[in-house]
This record gives C-alpha cells, sequence and structure tokens, in this order.
C-alpha cells in the first residue's frame, strides 16, 4: 500500500484513526491469533462504514443507498428489467428487492409495467425523476470510492478487488451447498 508510513495518506495528511477506544479494545480481543475473527469483524464493519458514507452521500440527491443500488443495477441490465433480475445482481432476496422498489415507486424514482407475456410479471423502468436522481448521485459516489480508495496504488486496488471477488464467490457458494439453490434465495 502506498500511504501506510507514520499514519499519513498520500497527500500528507494524517490518516484517520477511528475510535481509540475502540481499537485498543478489538485489538486486545484479537491478540490471541483469531485472524479470522478479526477480518470477519473488518468485512462488516467497512461494509457497513461504505454503506452509511454513500447513504450520505446519494442522499443529497434524494436516493438511499439500496435505491441508489438498484438504479445502478438497472442501468448495466438488459432490458425488459424484472425485480428477479435487480435481486440477482445486487445479490439480495428477491423480497428485499421488491420492498425497495415498492418505495422507489411510491417516490417516483421507478414505475412497475405489466406488458410481459406472463401478465403476473412486471418490468421496472427508472422514471424521469429516478434519471435525473441517478446520474449526480453517480458523479458523488464515484468521488467518494475514489476518495476511499486513494490511500491505495492501482495495483493494490487490483488485489483488493481480486480478494474481494474470491471472498465473495466463495461465500456465494456456501450458499448454494447450503440451500441447494442458486444462492439467491437464500441472500
Amino acid at each position: 500500500m502506498k500511504a501506510t508510513l507514520h499514519g499519513k495518506l498520500p497527500d500528507g495528511r494524517k490518516r484517520p484513526s477511528g475510535n481509540s477506544r475502540e481499537k485498543k479494545r478489538m485489538s486486545k480481543h484479537f491478540n490471541d491469533g483469531s485472524l479470522h475473527l478479526e477480518a470477519r469483524m473488518l468485512l462488516h464493519r467497512t461494509h457497513d462504514v461504505l454503506l452509511r458514507s454513500e447513504d450520505r452521500v446519494v442522499g443529497e440527491f434524494g436516493l438511499t443507498a439500496e435505491q441508489y443500488t438498484v438504479l445502478t443495477a438497472m442501468k448495466y441490465l438488459d432490458a425488459p428489467i424484472r425485480p428477479t433480475d435487480v435481486s440477482r445482481w445486487v445479490d439480495h432476496k428477491v423480497h428485499t428487492v421488491s420492498m425497495i422498489v415498492d418505495r422507489m415507486v411510491r417516490a417516483g424514482l421507478l414505475d412497475r409495467v405489466r406488458d410481459l407475456p406472463d401478465r403476473r410479471e412486471v418490468r421496472l423502468i427508472i422514471t424521469g425523476k429516478g434519471e435525473k436522481a441517478l446520474q449526480p448521485a453517480t458523479a458523488a459516489a464515484s468521488k467518494l470510492i475514489d476518495e476511499i480508495l486513494s490511500p491505495l496504488s492501482p495495483e493494490d486496488t487490483k488485489t483488493l478487488v481480486k480478494l474481494l471477488q474470491t471472498l465473495r464467490d466463495k461465500a456465494h457458494e456456501h450458499l448454494i451447498s447450503a440451500n441447494g439453490d442458486s444462492g439467491n434465495s437464500g441472500l
């Protein structure tokens, strides 16, 4: 990593240390060699902090991090887009995505259309309001992740992506074997 020396960031600013009392308490528990527990806790805590940061940034444009993720998924998926397609893309249960979509429809960010051959199915469409919120939110979210990843060199970032993909794939594999399905219904 390019910025670990003496707790400084590449631009010379002091690296934020977080809550030092909490760090001492955590390190006391992890000194027994429980590296896997420390990794687990760091993964969860990093996810939580990233989600809160993203919520704050995209919230300026009237979106939650969940809504932003759904809108982003819809930009990458091929039409017609069904809630199950979004569910697979974001790795959430269909029920969870349906609840998010319900709130997004009420907020005017998405429309549901029943024009597929199977009338029980709906397709999702981003509304003008959704598009208007998505564009600046995407720029802000990109700036956020650039800032968060700034301590890492491009090579470190590639390594991080590879490691996270490996962990995600292994966790997904576990879900599949535990549920006997595609893994999506157990997310």
